[in-house]
């Protein structure tokens, strides 16, 4: 007898449900065990006043992460790339720590992160575009990972007064938030999302090679620069938020094209909606590993399992890295 999969929007709504039923999780779980049947004055100011904006800011990370990352891999061909593996998130960290140090107002960090991820992805992609080989690409990646964070490690020493607190920032988490932040990173995230969605036809295409696109009347140019420039700008807000989350960009796209197959449509509502309920895990997690009040950044959680998956990547599938 044949089993009949499942259709892709029974896939998607089991995802979301699923998704939510996580998200309620979070809002609840904590240092502060709170009873959803009997919820008094108090518990109800942590949930609305911390424990919402944090989930949803988590949500919304996890998703952009997701995307961006599906979204890079395809354009550049390369199932090792995401934001941080192409030295954005770096590069974002980098602008940011810079508008603390020199005491820059808390409007002009997201900018400061942006700016700077955007010369990230820039730099690396001229780093490496007469080549072929996705090692280069990887190794241009790492390089910038290096420059920046030693930067950043000279900020924190020169101004070592304004950014004592800011080690922990970099390691990733969800700890100064609001509803302001939440609300600029869900638009940024949906109008990226509807933008991809809307060029779908033409990424598909794209992911063959530039002369078959070309050659069916795609704009090679406007869809991989603005690919570039949209995919940098999830990433750069993503870690001016909540600091350097690495790897989860990287696993979701492959999580993501093992369930729903190649059609970037697929992989990009997928991996934004995986996206998110990983980094909502992942928060949840980093509340409770921690027998006290203390807190682990997320940050270190996210780069243990994605580090053990980069290496697995590296080691199983260097003869066949890209789509077949």
């Amino acid at each position: 007898m044949i089993v009949k999969k499942p259709s892709f929007a029974i896939f998607i709504a089991a995802l979301i449900v699923a998704c939510v039923l996580v998200f309620i999780l979070s809002i609840f779980v904590g240092s502060v065990y709170i009873n959803i049947f009997d919820i008094t004055k108090v518990e109800r100011g942590i949930i609305l006043d911390y424990r919402l904006p944090r989930s949803l800011e988590a949500l919304f990370v996890g998703a952009s992460l997701g995307l961006s990352g599906s979204i890079l891999q395809l354009i550049l061909r390369n199932p090792l790339a995401d934001g941080f593996t192409t030295g954005v998130a770096s590069s974002a960290a980098l602008g940011a720590v810079l508008a603390i140090s020199i005491g820059l107002s808390s409007v002009f960090i997201p900018v400061s992160a942006i700016i700077f991820g955007l010369i990230g992805i820039f730099t690396t992609i001229s780093m490496t575009k007469n080549s072929q080989d996705y090692s280069t690409l990887i190794l241009a990646g790492i390089v910038l990972n290096i420059v920046a964070t030693s930067i950043i490690g000279f900020l924190k020493y020169f101004f070592e007064e304004s950014v004592g607190g800011i080690v922990f920032w970099l390691m990733g988490g969800f700890f100064n938030v609001s509803y302001q932040k939440v609300f600029i990173v869900c638009v940024v995230f949906f109008l990226a999302l509807y933008f991809f969605l809307r060029f779908s036809v033409q990424l598909n295409i794209f992911s063959f090679d530039n002369i078959t696109s070309s050659a069916m009347g795609i704009n090679v140019v406007f869809i991989k620069n603005f690919s570039y420039l949209v995919s940098a700008i999830l990433v750069a807000l993503s870690v001016s938020v909540s600091g350097i989350i690495p790897f989860v960009g990287l696993i979701v796209p492959h999580i993501s094209r093992a369930i729903v197959g190649y059609e970037i449509k697929r992989v990009a509502v997928t991996a934004s909606i995986l996206g998110g309920m990983i980094v909502l895990l992942s928060d949840i997690l980093s509340r409770i590993i921690i027998p006290s009040s203390e807190e682990l950044p997320i940050g270190i959680l996210t780069s243990v399992i994605g580090g053990a998956f980069f290496f697995y990547l590296l080691l199983k599938k260097r003869n066949a890295m890209w789509y077949g």
